[in-house]
C-alpha cells in the first residue's frame, strides 16, 4: 500500500515539476519578447468518485473508497490546488471532502451533464483545479478542456487525469491513485 501511494505521488510530483519548467521556459520566452499567444498556463485535475457503496439512489463511499479519497487529498495536497468541484451527489462530496478539509476550501457545486459550462468556468478562474466526476462524465470533462480520456466503465476507479495547458497547448496524463 505505501509503496503503491509512493510511487502515485512521485509520478505526481515529477509530473507537476515537468509542467512547472515547461510553464518557466514559457515565462522565459515572453521575457525575451516573442510574441505572446495565450501563454497563461492551467492545470486541472479530473478524478472519478471513489468507490461507493452498491444499491442505493445516492450512495456514500465506501470503505474502500474512503481510504482511495484520503489517498487523493495525500497526493494533491502539495499542487497548489486552487478551486475544488463536485457534484451534489454524496459520492462526489464525500470524495472531495478530505481534499477540501486538507486544504481549507469548500467544494464548489456543479451539474453532472454541463462538462462544457463547468470547463468554462473552470478556465476562466484560471486556477489550478480539481473536478470530481462520475464515469459517464470525466472522459467528457476531460475533452471538454482539450485533453485525451478513454471511456470509463463502471468498474474504474482511482484514475487520475491531469489536464495541464500551457501557452494554449494541452497535456493529458493520467496516474492510479490506489485505494489502500
Amino acid at each position: 500500500m505505501v509503496n503503491a501511494l509512493f510511487r502515485t505521488m512521485v509520478c505526481v510530483i515529477f509530473s507537476l515539476g515537468v509542467f512547472g519548467m515547461a510553464h518557466a521556459a514559457t515565462d522565459q520566452s515572453q521575457v525575451e519578447g516573442e510574441a505572446q499567444t495565450s501563454s497563461k498556463s492551467q492545470t486541472i485535475y479530473v478524478f472519478r468518485h471513489a468507490e461507493k457503496v452498491a444499491n442505493k439512489p445516492d450512495p456514500e463511499l465506501s470503505e474502500k473508497g474512503q481510504l482511495r479519497a484520503a489517498n487523493l487529498a495525500k497526493v494533491l495536497s502539495k499542487a497548489s490546488i486552487q478551486r475544488i468541484y463536485a457534484t451534489k451527489y454524496q459520492r462526489t462530496q464525500q470524495t472531495a471532502a478530505p481534499l477540501a478539509k486538507q486544504l481549507s476550501q469548500t467544494v464548489n457545486t456543479y451539474a453532472a451533464g454541463d462538462s462544457v459550462g463547468l470547463i468554462e468556468a473552470v478556465r476562466g478562474h484560471g486556477q489550478t483545479a480539481v473536478i470530481i466526476g462520475h464515469s459517464n462524465t470525466v472522459p467528457d470533462i476531460v475533452r471538454a478542456a482539450g485533453g485525451n480520456a478513454p471511456e470509463l466503465s463502471e468498474k474504474d476507479y482511482g484514475d487520475l487525469f491531469v489536464v495541464q495547458i500551457v501557452a494554449g497547448k494541452v497535456t493529458t496524463l493520467r496516474f492510479y491513485i490506489p485505494a489502500e
